[in-house]
């Protein structure tokens, strides 16, 4: 991670990382890229943009006002929060959330064997105790109780929505990760799901030269 790109996380995310951090992330970036290129976590096009499309965009979840105070918070007698990622491929959001918050206890879950053997590289050589790894179908997992369920380039809002619910608390957010319109996939969830209150949006923009508009959509249970 380069000078400008640790500005930007500071500037337009307000978050502050530590020496230790931005050695972690470095390291992380060389076993992606030599892990990449022999197993396909992303497309090689995207590549070049692995910190505007990928790291800051996970990273944008602190925009929602709720999400540090929530982080911070004592649950189950623990002090902070605990989080899943379901379908987090090569660990967007989920490895780069655990690294930045050490505080939270992460579940990373994915179907595709291949990604979560990286997965598991990367807690190795990183270190990361409050992360957790969970391969399989996020169906055939016990509820994890968590309080926090993210799901990005996963699939439609009305469908994923189940599987949320599933494994939140009694209390919890189903946090999706969506493109500019976002309109038709809400009022989609809120006709197929009854009861459903209606989402807070938070749109953001990701750094990069062509405007590109990005939206967290918050269910709160």
């Amino acid at each position: 991670m380069n000078k400008n790109q640790i500005l930007t996380i500071e500037n337009k995310l307000s978050l502050k990382l530590s020496k230790e951090q931005v050695l972690a992330f470095e390291k992380w970036e060389e076993l992606f890229l030599e892990y990449n290129s022999h197993t396909n976590l992303m497309s090689k096009n995207e590549v070049p943009n692995l910190f505007e499309k990928h790291i800051y965009d996970s990273l944008s979840i602190v925009l929602w006002k709720k999400f540090l105070p929530l982080l911070n918070s004592k649950t189950d007698g623990q002090s902070g929060a605990k989080l899943m990622d379901i379908g987090t491929g090569g660990g967007f959001p989920s490895i780069i959330l655990a690294l930045v918050f050490p505080q939270i206890t992460v579940i990373a879950n994915d179907s595709r064997q291949k990604k979560t053997k990286f997965l598991e590289l990367i807690k190795e050589n990183l270190g990361l105790q409050n992360l957790q790894i969970l391969y399989g179908r996020a169906e055939d997992f016990p509820c994890q109780n968590v309080d926090i369920v993210t799901f990005r380039a996963v699939g439609k809002i009305k469908d994923i929505l189940p599987l949320a619910k599933a494994h939140l608390k009694q209390v919890g957010y189903g946090i999706f990760y969506k493109a500019k319109e976002v309109e038709t996939e809400i009022e989609e969830a809120l006709s197929a799901h009854k009861n459903l209150k209606t989402p807070e949006i938070v749109p953001y923009s990701l750094p990069v030269d062509i405007e590109t508009t990005r939206n967290l959509v918050v269910f709160d249970f």
